[in-house]
């Protein structure tokens, strides 16, 4: 980079500061829009990526004391892909990607420089930890049941129209919170709640304009307060809970990295960013392929793997508690999604596992509404395995 190119920025950087200190000084949200024109200056874009873990505070999440590691199909990494695949993870930037049968990885492979160790981040698919979260505490009777209300934890919300909204509303994005899931507007909510320094403070703000358990609306506010809500119950923080209930007997290899607003409020960033690798994140989805057991040892009760996999109410076919659903050529399957692609994609009665994760994902919808790459990495990998004679046509 020149020095003339160097000069332009520094000016244009001091320009914004400027600008926003005159807008916004007075404003109530001042600190969130200065800490998110920092970190435009800092990582000199407008877009949250998966390698901002590097950019924030992190709290530790520990890998096994007895790490499992995936066995290799005798056909691993010997299948021919197709060009069409080739071709969607050089256009959508992935990082890494997986297909595991039987549990054994039968093609792997990373890109841009990223590797089995690498950690990047889940964005969204933590949501379906922090529901894994909700039903390990009713299962260790922390938390008495899906009915338990919020206003029990957090008694101010009974002001703010959340005298009815449970955890499981929470839970299944039927909490009727008053909260805009828009990653573009850089001044919007959930732009904030990814760069605050003061997380809970923000939260203890929202409020519910609609009746609970009546519509699905997806929101990540509903994650971050559910979490607050499982951190009091437990009296731990999500990150150790974590490493106890979950990364622990699912034979974690790595320790992963969750995302904090500070070190002076260590408000954990539920909704969003935990940073794991492919092989560990697969951990998860193998976990509720399997009914909660790993190793002939029933970490969470089938029962609950079964209520959060399955609809959460009538008309949200899509969504259970936490998890996403589908059915492609006529295979149902439930998913981690996180914003950019980040995806573990679970075909239970055909025991397959596809994880991509990478940079950026298709715009628009197909399948179920979900992102039009989406169906593309079912679609290719399906191929892949017919070619092969590894699943029926």
């Amino acid at each position: 980079m020149n020095l003339r190119v160097k000069i332009l920025i520094s000016f244009f950087t001091f320009i914004i500061i400027i600008v926003s200190s005159i807008l916004f000084t007075k404003h109530e949200n001042f600190n969130d829009y200065k800490s998110m024109v920092e970190l435009v200056i800092k990582t000199k874009r407008t877009k949250a990526s998966i390698d901002d873990y590097k950019f924030f505070e992190n709290n530790a999440v520990y890998k096994s004391q007895k790490p499992i590691l995936w066995a290799k199909h005798k056909h691993y990494n010997r299948l021919e892909t197709t060009k069409q695949l080739d071709a969607i993870h050089n256009e959508y930037e992935s990082t890494a990607f997986l297909i595991i049968m039987n549990d054994s990885i039968i093609h792997e492979k990373y890109f841009l420089g990223y590797d089995e160790s690498s950690m990047t981040n889940s964005f969204s698919m933590s949501k379906s930890i922090i529901s894994f979260l909700l039903f390990k505490s009713i299962e260790s009777n922390t938390i008495e049941s899906l009915d338990e209300k919020l206003i029990k934890y957090y008694p101010e919300f009974e002001a703010r129209g959340g005298k009815d909204v449970t955890v499981g509303h929470l839970a299944s994005m039927s909490s009727g919170l008053k909260w805009e899931e828009n990653y573009k507007d850089l001044l919007g909510v959930t732009a904030r709640s990814y760069v605050t320094k003061d997380l809970k403070k923000l939260m203890l703000k929202s409020s519910f304009v609609d009746l609970p358990g009546e519509k699905f609306n997806y929101q990540s506010g509903s994650t971050q307060l559910l979490a607050m809500v499982i951190e009091k119950a437990n009296d731990k923080k999500i990150n150790d809970l974590v490493s106890e209930w979950l990364w622990d007997p699912i034979g974690a290899e790595e320790n992963a990295l969750w995302m904090i607003d500070s070190k002076e409020n260590n408000e954990i960033k539920a909704y969003c960013c935990l940073n794991s690798n492919a092989r560990d994140f697969s951990k998860v989805g193998k976990l509720y392929k399997n009914m909660g057991m790993i190793n002939k040892k029933q970490v969470i009760d089938s029962s609950n793997v079964i209520k959060s996999i399955s609809p959460s109410f009538e008309n949200n076919p899509i969504y259970g508690y936490g998890f996403w659903l589908g059915e492609y050529e006529n295979h149902k399957f439930f998913s981690l999604r996180g914003h950019n692609g980040q995806y573990v994609i679970i075909f239970p009665k055909i025991d397959l596992i596809i994880t991509r994760l990478g940079r950026s994902k298709s715009k628009g919808q197909s399948l179920n509404g979900f992102p039009k790459d989406f169906e593309r990495y079912i679609s290719e990998s399906f191929k892949i395995l017919k070619t092969n004679k590894l699943i029926s046509e």
